[in-house]
């Protein structure tokens, strides 16, 4: 087979690999995780059940690569914010913006995901997916030390990642579970940065 023929052949299962994953966060963020069945998303992905289970052996791995598919737009913005900016402070702003963002845009789904009927290895994907955040956030606050950005706080780095990472959870859950009492995105943010990150930062001069 020539390398033209395998790198065809990988981009046509690259697709239908996005495909079903597409039709299975439509599916998961319409009926919830309980409801979801593979004979959903067959016929929501336009594809046999054998196709299905050629790409997925069962649902726990099929959510599972639905929900990497979801955070990937997620950390590669998270990435940018983090290698754009040259101030500590706009940058944890920035983190925040995209964030809630890219939350915002998959609401549903997050509001799936919110809940408490995941299993076992899809509640451990999330829990390392926010650890992972926090420790970006722990390497801001360490760069910010370095540079004797920060104010003279009685916490760690470390802690000020953990505690970030906290409020983060707490405002993404308030907006997925009363979006319509929420403020925008930017009054978020900006409530954040006025609050909180303000405080922790000193002046520049």
């Amino acid at each position: 087979m020539s390398d033209l023929v395998q790198r065809r052949r990988a981009m046509a299962e690259e697709m239908m690999h996005r495909a079903i994953c597409d039709a299975a966060a439509a599916v998961l963020a319409d009926v919830g995780f309980t409801a979801l069945t593979m004979e959903r998303v067959a016929e929501a992905a336009g594809v046999s059940k054998g196709t299905l289970y050629n790409y997925f052996q069962d649902k726990d791995a099929l959510v599972l690569a639905v929900i990497r598919m979801t955070f990937s737009p997620l950390d590669e913005g998270i990435e940018r914010a983090l290698g754009a900016a040259t101030d500590l402070a706009a940058v944890l702003v920035e983190v925040t913006r995209v964030i809630l963002t890219e939350v915002e845009k998959r609401r549903a789904l997050g509001q799936v995901l919110c809940g408490h009927e995941l299993p076992s290895m899809v509640a451990a994907e999330l829990r390392q997916h926010q650890l992972r955040v926090e420790r970006q956030l722990t390497a801001v606050f360490e760069r910010a030390a370095q540079a004797d950005r920060l104010r003279a706080l009685p916490v760690r780095p470390a802690e000020l990642g953990r505690f970030f990472r906290l409020v983060l959870h707490g405002v993404i859950d308030e907006r997925m579970r009363h979006g319509a009492d929420c403020p925008s995105v930017e009054q978020d943010t900006a409530h954040i940065e006025n609050y909180l990150i303000r405080l922790w930062f000193k002046e520049r001069c």
